[in-house]
């Protein structure tokens, strides 16, 4: 038996990757996954269709109307997992979804009057109820509503983990998953949502995943073809329905066993093709059924299930999925209940968590589960710091990082959400006024920002450095998931005072065979407001060493790495300017940088191997010293600039021998505290190091 239903597993996976479209349902992938996992799953697909046939039997039998008897109600509960984002979809955009849902499974939807009169006879009312929930798995007043903060709503799938962030128990509830994006798994497409098989797979993991943009068809989900038909067809899913195209023309037991849905070569490319017929072996030869709501046609389309899907339903809610809708459980959650106004929790979210002295922030609440009547914003550092409004706006003024509670209360309870250093306010003037260096990421007092999406790893600083003793790194080769996003960003930089300003920096990075990270630089002029590309690279263009590695990257040698320009002329008269880095997961390998300056061509650190050099103390008070260490004898140069490049004094000009050299520099020697740049050159590889004056 064991070997059969290897067999059968790989017949069914054979035919489930030949759907792929470029935006669809993710269901055959899902299963076929599923399957390759568990092969005994295959028990779980008879059974529903053994229930199915059951159900049908009972149907002809008793010559039952369709859509008799009064409907299996089915307690539902939505996670919007987000970020804050365009994900986090209004309560009015579920209630759309859920009316849509309902209008279709009962057959009430006002374009049931399109379907064709060659399927009308089998046109059926499934007479079931999709219902918010109304008690929670505690037995607390809930408005079937969950709303939680987590970076797994992008590229979500059961891999990355994002059903443990928010999951009812399935017995009980239906759950939906509602995120920003779903992992395509590395093949063609995007996928719009996909669904859990009755009976087969965890209890922890059973329900349906569906974009956010793909919900309902107002707000976000009215910019698609859609028309709420997502959830539809994956609640079929999720009932024991395949694709009406399953198996192609050809069908057998590998079909989506109903024989009111006639044979389908291929899913409908998205678009409404009535009249098509992909197959004509079937009797009578029917179109294909692009009406139906287990197709991929265009949601608009679409207006019907079968009396065979129907019987499918019958037989799963019977059989598999037979206590979801009891009477014991919808007491437990409460979907008999009439209107009730439960206790607010509190939650909140700012679109803009980075931003200048100065600038304006705007508030937005979202606390979910009950309306709040009142509201108490408490928001250190801010003007004002405190609100009664429902969204408020405030301006933080002076630099640093600030943390913000809301408290909510309605008649029947109060709340308390506090978010710790939640907003990060950076000077609204530049911080450096001229040139900029991380010779290494050695200074303590760089103060560069990290912007980690909270997926896996973020940007670090690491001991592998060109020169110095610290380089940065971002670990994509474990631990930082697909599409996963870091940013780290520049303290702000005035380029008024540079000739053909300009950003150098060492990268190191080898490819993994089949997998592409990226990285690249984005620079804003007014306070991150908008941000303008100016360098990106991914894949083997990305890559400084030839080939490819299975294991993490390392550096070995200086060989390994590359200098890389890019020209910043056009924010030459720009007196406050924003740089960060974007490194892009795809589970690759590691990117490196180090020596990052920002200046003018005087800037440049040409690639060199006859010298390295120290200076310190740095920052100075009154005294540093340049510890220069010379590979290969031959003349030097030593000098002080100023960040525009003018010469201020000459330490040494002369011949050096092989060894370690110093030079002492006074303050008496500088026109006055701040930063001065040491440049060391050969003739052959030039470098520079910044000098802080206090």
């Amino acid at each position: 038996m064991k070997n059969s239903i290897l067999v059968v597993a790989a017949i069914v996976a054979s035919i489930f990757t030949t759907q792929a479209q470029n935006a669809h349902c993710g269901f055959d992938q899902h299963l076929e996954k599923m399957l390759a996992k568990d092969p005994s799953g295959m028990n779980a697909i008879l059974q529903v269709k053994e229930q199915a046939l059951e159900a049908k039997h009972q149907r002809l039998v008793g010559d039952f109307e369709r859509g008799s008897g009064g409907p299996r109600i089915i307690p539902t509960v939505f996670h919007i997992i987000h970020q804050g984002g365009s994900e986090n979809i209004s309560m009015a955009q579920i209630q759309d979804q859920m009316r849509i849902l309902n209008e279709d499974f009962s057959r009430t939807n006002a374009d049931a009057a399109n379907t064709r009169p060659e399927f009308e006879a089998v046109a059926a009312n499934p007479n079931i109820e999709f219902r918010l929930a109304k008690l929670d798995p505690q037995g607390n007043c809930t408005d079937g509503v969950v709303r939680v903060w987590s970076p797994k709503t992008f590229n979500a799938s059961d891999d990355n983990g994002v059903k443990a962030v928010s999951y009812w128990n399935s017995t009980k509830y239906f759950n939906v998953w509602v995120v920003a994006t779903i992992d395509n798994d590395g093949e063609a497409g995007t996928i719009l949502g996909y669904a859990q098989f009755p009976g087969f797979g965890g209890a922890a993991s059973d329900g349906v995943v569906v974009r956010a943009d793909y919900v309902g068809s107002i707000g976000t989900g009215a910019s698609n073809n859609s028309a709420g038909r997502t959830l539809t067809h994956e609640a079929g899913h999720w009932l024991g329905l395949f694709h009406t195209f399953q198996g192609g023309c050809d069908g057998g037991f590998f079909d989506d066993a109903c024989d009111d849905t006639p044979p389908q070569a291929e899913a409908t490319p998205s678009n409404c093709p009535l009249g098509v017929n992909t197959c004509t072996n079937d009797s009578p030869d029917l179109p294909d059924q692009v009406e139906n709501y287990m197709d991929y046609s265009y949601g608009a389309c679409q207006n019907m299930y079968t009396l065979d899907q129907k019987s499918r339903f019958d037989g799963v809610l019977s059989g598999t999925r037979s206590a979801i809708h009891s009477g014991s459980n919808l007491t437990a959650t409460g979907v008999l209940l009439g209107e009730t106004l439960c206790a607010p929790i509190a939650d909140f979210y700012a679109t803009k968590r980075v931003v200048c002295a100065g600038d304006n922030i705007t508030l937005t609440d979202n606390t979910f589960n009950g309306v709040p009547s009142s509201y108490d914003w408490a928001l250190t550092g801010a003007t004002p710091n405190t609100s009664s409004s429902a969204n408020p706006t405030v301006v933080y003024n002076t630099p640093g990082v600030y943390s913000i509670t809301l408290n909510v209360s309605n008649a029947t309870g109060a709340d308390s959400h506090t978010i710790t250093d939640y907003v990060t306010v950076i000077s609204g003037t530049a911080v450096t006024t001229g040139w900029i260096g991380f010779e290494g990421f050695e200074e303590t007092n760089e103060d560069y920002l990290i912007l980690s999406d909270g997926q896996g790893n973020t940007w670090q600083e690491t001991a592998t450095a060109f020169t110095g003793n610290s380089a940065i790194v971002l670990n994509n080769f474990s631990g930082n998931p697909l599409g996963s996003e870091d940013e780290f960003q520049l303290p702000s930089v005035d380029l008024t005072g540079m000739n053909n300003p300009r950003i150098y920096f060492r990268l190191s990075y080898k490819e993994r065979s089949g997998k592409s990270d990226q990285l690249r630089i984005y620079i804003s002029r007014d306070c991150g407001e908008n941000w303008s590309l100016r360098y990106t690279k991914n894949g083997s263009s990305l890559a400084t060493v030839s080939g490819t590695q299975g294991s993490p990257f390392t550096p070995s040698s200086t060989s390994d790495w590359e200098q890389v320009d890019v020209n910043l002329s056009t924010f030459a008269n720009d007196e406050h300017v924003l740089i960060k880095f974007r490194g892009t997961s795809g589970e690759g390998n590691n990117i490196y940088i180090d020596d990052i300056q920002i200046s003018g061509p005087l800037g440049v650190v040409d690639s060199q191997s006859d010298f390295a050099f120290r200076v310190s103390p740095n920052p100075m008070t009154e005294q540093a010293q340049i510890n220069l260490e010379v590979v290969n004898a031959g003349n030097y140069n030593v000098s002080i600039c100023d960040v525009t490049g003018k010469l201020i004094s000459t330490v040494h000009a002369g011949t050096l021998s092989f060894g370690n050299h110093r030079f002492d520099v006074s303050k008496e020697q500088l026109p006055s505290t701040g930063i001065y740049l040491i440049q060391v050159d050969n003739g052959q590889g030039r470098s520079l190091k910044k000098l802080v004056v206090q």
